[in-house]
C-alpha cells in the first residue's frame, strides 16, 4: 500500500514537473532556447527551462524575451550596448518562434508514425510496413501453374493504380493483404481524395473476382465428377465462356482449368466421333484430314462436329465406282467439295480438293484460290 502511494506520488510529480512555465533566472542564456525545436540530444523531450521542447508555447518565448530584458537592464554597461543586444534579442525570438513550428512538425510526424505504427501492427500482414510515418506494402505476382512469385514491388496509400490490372495475377498471399493494407490506410487516414475511389474498388474487384473464381472452380468439379451424359459441348462451353481467370496464381484455378481442357477432349471425342458417322464419314476416313489451307490440315470429323453443332447441314459421300470422295455444307451459302486421297508420312488419309461448287458455280480448286475456297467453308460451317 505505501509503495502504490509512492509510486502515485513520483508520477503526479513528474508531471506537475513537465506541467509548470519555465522558470527563468537571470542571465537567460538564449542559446538553451535553440532547443525547443527538438532536433537536438533529447528530441522533444529535452527539458529546457523545467518544460520539455514538446510542452512549450509561444507566450512563454513571450515570457522569456521579457525576462531577458529586464535581466539586461539591470545589468551593468553602457546603454548603447544594451540597446544593440536588446536588438539582437528580439532577432533571435523571431528565429525561435520558427524553431516552434519546426517542433510543431517533429510533434505531426510523431504522432503520424504512431498511428501508422499501431496500423501496421493491427494488419497483421507482414509485408505493410512504414517508413517515416507512411505506410508501404510489398506485393508480389505470380503465373499460374508457378511456385515462384516476382520480385516484390512497393506502393503507398496514395498509389493503387500501380496495382497489377488482372488483380486476380497477385500472389496468393498478396491477395489476403491487399484490403488488410487498406484498412491500415484507412485507419491511419492516408489514402487521399484522388486515390479513395479507385482503393476501394480495387479491393472490391478483389473479392468479387476471387467469388466469381471460387464459384468456376466448383462449378468445373461438379461437371468433372457429373455422369457422361451431363458432359456435353453445351455445358463445357459454358464453362469455357466462364473461365476468365486463366492469369490467376490460385493453384486450385490452374487445376480446374487443366480438368476443363481434358474434359473438352473428352467430349469432342466422344461427340464428334457420333457427328462424322452421322454426317456419313466412313470408318477408314474418321482420323482423315482435309486439306483446308496449303500446308494447314483440319480433322474432317471436326467440320461434321463443327456443323452439327451450329445446326448446319453436313453430308459425306464417299468415293464409288462412278464419283470420287466429296461433302457438301448446306445453309445460306452452300458449299459442295470433291476431294482426291492421298497419304500423309504417318499413314494418315489427307483429302485434297479438287473441284468446288459455291452457289451454284463449280470451279477447279487450285494454289490461287484455296484459301477462298477455305473461307466460304468455314462461312457455311457457322451456317452464316
Amino acid at each position: 500500500m505505501i509503495r502504490s502511494v509512492v509510486a502515485a506520488g513520483l508520477a503526479v510529480w513528474g508531471l506537475s514537473a513537465f506541467a509548470q512555465a519555465p522558470q527563468f533566472s537571470c542571465p537567460v542564456r538564449l542559446d538553451l532556447l535553440t532547443d525547443i525545436a527538438g532536433t537536438g540530444p533529447g528530441g522533444l523531450d529535452k527539458v529546457i527551462y523545467g518544460v520539455r521542447a514538446r510542452d512549450w508555447k509561444p507566450e512563454f518565448l513571450d515570457q522569456a524575451l521579457r525576462r531577458y530584458e529586464a535581466c539586461q537592464a539591470g545589468a551593468p554597461g553602457p546603454q548603447s550596448l544594451k540597446d544593440a543586444e536588446r536588438a539582437d534579442a528580439q532577432r533571435q525570438f523571431q528565429l525561435l518562434r520558427g524553431a516552434l513550428q519546426q517542433r510543431d512538425h517533429l510533434q505531426a510526424l510523431e504522432t503520424r508514425q504512431a498511428g501508422t505504427q499501431a496500423a501496421v501492427a493491427q494488419s497483421g500482414a507482414a509485408q505493410i510496413s512504414q517508413s517515416s510515418g507512411t505506410l508501404t506494402w510489398a506485393y508480389t505476382r505470380q503465373s499460374s501453374g508457378s511456385t515462384l512469385a516476382s520480385t516484390p514491388r512497393s506502393i503507398t496509400c496514395a498509389e493503387p493504380e500501380k496495382l497489377p490490372e488482372d488483380l486476380l495475377s497477385l500472389s496468393p498471399q498478396s491477395q489476403l493483404e491487399l484490403p488488410k493494407f487498406y484498412a491500415a490506410c484507412a485507419k491511419a487516414q492516408q489514402i487521399p481524395g484522388s486515390a479513395a475511389v479507385l482503393f476501394k474498388e480495387s479491393v472490391e474487384e478483389l473479392a468479387q473476382e476471387r467469388q466469381a473464381q471460387a464459384a468456376f472452380i466448383s462449378r468445373v468439379r461438379t461437371l468433372v465428377a457429373a455422369p457422361t451424359q451431363q458432359q456435353t459441348d453445351q455445358s463445357v462451353s459454358a464453362l469455357e465462356k466462364a473461365n476468365r481467370f486463366q492469369s490467376s496464381s490460385d493453384p486450385a484455378e490452374k487445376i480446374a482449368s487443366d480438368q476443363l481442357a481434358e474434359l473438352r477432349r473428352k467430349v469432342d471425342a466422344r461427340e464428334c466421333a457420333e457427328h462424322g458417322k452421322r454426317a456419313g464419314i466412313p470408318e477408314e476416313l474418321r482420323e482423315a484430314q482435309y486439306l483446308i489451307e496449303w500446308a494447314t490440315p483440319a480433322p474432317l470429323v471436326g467440320m461434321a462436329c463443327a456443323a452439327a453443332r451450329n445446326g448446319v447441314s453436313f453430308r459425306f459421300s464417299a468415293k464409288s465406282l462412278l464419283s470420287k470422295d466429296s461433302f457438301e455444307v448446306k445453309g445460306p451459302s452452300g458449299v459442295k467439295v470433291v476431294l482426291a486421297r492421298q497419304q500423309t508420312a504417318e499413314g494418315i488419309a489427307l483429302l485434297v480438293p479438287v473441284e468446288g461448287t459455291v452457289q451454284g458455280k463449280t470451279f477447279a480448286v487450285t494454289r490461287q484460290n484455296l484459301q477462298v475456297l477455305a473461307q466460304q467453308i468455314r462461312t457455311a460451317l457457322k451456317g452464316q
